[in-house]
């Protein structure tokens, strides 16, 4: 008895430790993911140009042409496409390919707003993931991106990023379909962070 006396102590403290971290899980279940902002530039151009046609995904950080890579099948973030009246859009890949992308994006645009005073994604706000309509590119605008994964049944991991049109131009002349955007853009690892400036 002395002995069972001695082990239950020991092993309700331990216990009691890992039901403490175990409701630090729930409270926050992508905690063990370490913070980090990726950032870079980049360009895309226009869906409707078939030479070019290309989309981004900001997991990877990667451009990719639609329909030509794997990550175009499933992983991209949004494509750059127009509407019937020519207004430039950045549409959620998802609604290129519903069947086939692992990911739904919403979108909001922030203004005129300088890309480095955006230091927090909005918490609401966002375009609908299914809304093919997409969000008009303004030059000089920053966008944010609510990005999540397919539910499968567990907790959804929702990441953020952003996004600032440098530069909207045309590859060829008089090709408008021909339209690129040149862009600055960040990206938040950590799932529900929606901090999105690296912290010195």
């Amino acid at each position: 008895m002395i002995v069972k006396r001695g082990i239950v102590g020991p092993l309700q403290a331990v216990l009691a430790v890992l039901l403490v971290i175990t409701a630090c899980d729930e409270d926050n279940p992508f905690r063990s993911v370490v913070p980090v902002v990726n950032e870079g530039d980049a360009q895309v151009w226009e869906l409707a140009l078939p030479e070019f046609p290309s989309g981004w995904d900001f997991a990877t950080g990667e451009r990719f042409f639609i329909g030509t890579t794997e990550i175009g099948s499933a992983f991209g973030t949004w494509a750059l496409d127009s509407r019937t009246d020519g207004t430039l859009i950045l549409r959620p890949f998802s609604t290129l390919a519903p069947n086939l992308s692992f990911i739904r994006t919403g979108i909001i645009d922030l203004g005129a707003v300088p890309f480095d005073t955006v230091e927090t994604a909005p918490s609401g706000g966002y375009s609908s993931v299914n809304d093919p309509a997409g969000v008009p590119v303004i030059e000089g605008h920053t966008y944010a991106f609510r990005i999540s994964f397919i539910n499968t049944g567990g907790v959804v991991p929702i990441n953020y990023a952003k996004l600032s049109a440098i530069d909207i131009g045309q590859e060829f002349a008089g090709n408008p379909s021909s339209r690129f955007i040149r862009f600055e853009w960040a990206y938040q690892v950590q799932p529900l962070n929606r901090r999105l400036v690296a912290d010195l």
